[in-house]
């Protein structure tokens, strides 16, 4: 059964690319909705989709990894409304604060990169 769920992420959950993490997830589980900053430094999520997989992606952000330390997640159960065809990322009207969100994420990406086994500081690693 569908159900809407609205979210509210404590923590430090902002400048970490978190937003990236959970639009990702959301994708990949069917989800529509929408995840943005809020100006309390929490994440608020909204999001219709099967309720099986809301309580995926609940289970899924409640990390607490390097950059991301979820400290409590508050969830309400709406009734349905089919607002939304697609889950996105709404974006802050600031866009020094938009640019450091994108940077923190490419920092992330390049952290992902060398942390992996075929990363170039990999003992076998040739350049």
């Amino acid at each position: 059964m569908e159900k809407r769920a609205e979210l509210i992420i404590f923590g430090q959950v902002q400048k970490a690319s978190f937003r990236y993490f959970i639009d990702e997830l959301a994708f990949d589980l069917n989800l529509r909705g929408y995840v943005k900053n809020l100006d309390d430094g929490t994440v608020q999520v909204v999001c219709e989709g099967e309720e099986g997989a809301i309580s995926e992606l609940l289970d899924k952000i409640n990390i607490n990894r390097y950059p991301v330390r979820v400290e409590n997640i508050a969830v309400i159960y709406k009734k349905l409304t089919g607002e939304y065809k697609t889950f996105e990322i709404l974006w802050s009207e600031d866009p020094v604060l938009e640019a450091y969100e994108r940077a923190d994420a490419f920092a992330e990406c390049l952290r992902t990169i060398v942390r992996s086994p075929f990363g170039p500081f990999r003992k076998e690693a040739q350049f």
